[in-house]
C-alpha cells in the first residue's frame, strides 16, 4: 500500500495546516454529491468538516479508488473500493486515505435521511462491504449518476433518482447491518447514542460513567445494560477510544512538537504515570517508543 495521506480531528487550539480548495458539491434534489480525494483530507485539521461543512448532517461514504480507514462512533472501518460508511457530520472522525484514493459524499440532512433510516446512528461508522447483497450494484450507479450530473443531467430527474438512490442505500445497510447487531433495535439505537455521547465529550477528563449517565439523563445501571451487549464496559470504551486518540496524534509528524504530556492531557487524561501505563498495557510499548516508531516508518 503507498504512503497514507493523513487527516484527523485536532482541538481548535492547534494551528490547522492550509486548507485546500473546497471540492464542487452538486445540488441533486435532497441530497448533495461531491467527490473527495486524499489531499483534501490531508489537508484539513478536521474530516468531519469537508464530509458535512455546515458540521451538521450525514453522509453516505462509497470509496471509489483506493484504500482507507475511517474511525467513527468507536469503530475502525477499513475500506476497500466499492466499500460504503455512513458518517455523521456532526461527530468527530478520522480518516486516512491512500494518496491516490478517492470518495464520493451523498451528504443528506438529518430530516431527510431520517424518512429512510429512522434511526442512522447504529449504522454510522460501520461498513457496507462491496460483496454485500445490492452494494455492487448501487455502487456502479451512484458513479454512473455522479458522472452525469457533472456532464449535465438535466435536473428534471433530480429528486426522483435521489430518492431512489436513498431507499436502495438505507435498505442495503439494513439488510447487511442490521442482522449483525447485537439485541434489540432499541438497545443497539441507545448504545450508539452513549457511544456518540462519548465521541462528543471524550477531552473531558471528568468523563465517566455516572457524568455520561447524568447527561443522557438515564441511570447508571440502565447505562451498564445498554452497553452489556457490545461486551465492553463504559469505562474500558472510554479508555480505549482515548488511548487510540493519543496515539493516532504520536503517530502524527504534524503533531511533533507537542509533547507526549501535552497529547494525553488533550485527551482527557490527568496522570501522566497512569497514561504511560494504560498506553504500554493495550499497545505493548510505551508513547515515546511508539512515537519513534511511527516516525522512523514516514522518513
Amino acid at each position: 500500500m503507498e504512503k497514507l495521506a493523513c487527516a484527523s480531528a485536532a482541538p481548535p487550539t492547534r494551528p490547522p495546516p492550509a486548507t485546500a480548495a473546497r471540492p464542487r458539491a452538486h445540488e441533486f434534489g435532497p441530497i448533495e454529491f461531491v467527490r473527495l480525494d486524499a489531499e483534501v483530507f490531508a489537508s484539513e485539521s478536521d474530516p468531519a468538516r469537508v464530509i458535512a461543512p455546515k458540521g451538521q448532517g450525514y453522509a453516505f461514504l462509497l470509496l471509489a479508488r483506493g484504500a482507507a480507514m475511517v474511525q467513527h462512533y468507536g469503530h475502525d472501518c477499513p475500506l476497500r473500493e466499492g466499500d460504503f460508511v455512513l458518517a455523521d457530520g456532526s461527530t468527530p472522525l478520522a480518516f486516512h486515505c491512500e494518496a491516490r484514493g478517492e470518495l464520493i459524499a451523498l451528504r443528506v440532512a438529518p430530516r431527510v435521511l431520517r424518512n429512510y433510516l429512522p434511526a442512522p446512528d447504529p449504522f454510522c461508522g460501520r461498513p457496507l462491504r462491496s460483496g454485500d447483497g445490492l452494494t455492487e450494484g448501487i455502487a456502479q450507479i451512484v458513479q454512473s449518476v455522479l458522472a452525469q450530473v457533472e456532464c449535465g443531467l438535466s435536473p428534471h430527474f433530480y429528486s426522483r433518482i435521489a430518492r431512489n438512490l436513498l431507499d436502495t442505500l438505507a435498505t442495503a445497510f439494513s439488510m447487511a447491518l442490521s442482522s449483525t447487531s447485537q439485541g434489540s433495535p432499541l438497545l443497539c439505537s441507545r448504545n450508539a447514542r452513549v457511544r456518540l455521547r462519548v465521541e462528543q465529550d471524550l477531552r473531558d477528563p471528568g468523563l465517566r460513567p455516572a457524568t455520561i449517565a447524568l447527561r443522557l439523563r438515564m441511570s447508571p445501571r440502565y447505562l451498564r445494560a445498554i452497553f452489556a451487549s457490545s461486551g465492553e464496559t463504559v469505562s474500558a470504551y472510554v479508555l480505549r477510544r482515548r488511548l487510540e486518540e493519543c496515539a493516532r496524534e504520536l503517530a502524527d509528524p504534524r503533531l511533533g512538537g507537542m509533547s507526549i504530556t501535552e497529547i494525553a492531557f488533550g485527551w482527557g487524561f490527568n496522570s501522566a504515570p497512569h497514561f504511560t501505563r494504560s498506553f504500554r498495557n493495550h499497545y505493548g510499548v510505551s508513547p515515546r517508543q511508539f512515537r519513534q516508531a511511527a516516525a522512523r516508518i514516514s522518513d
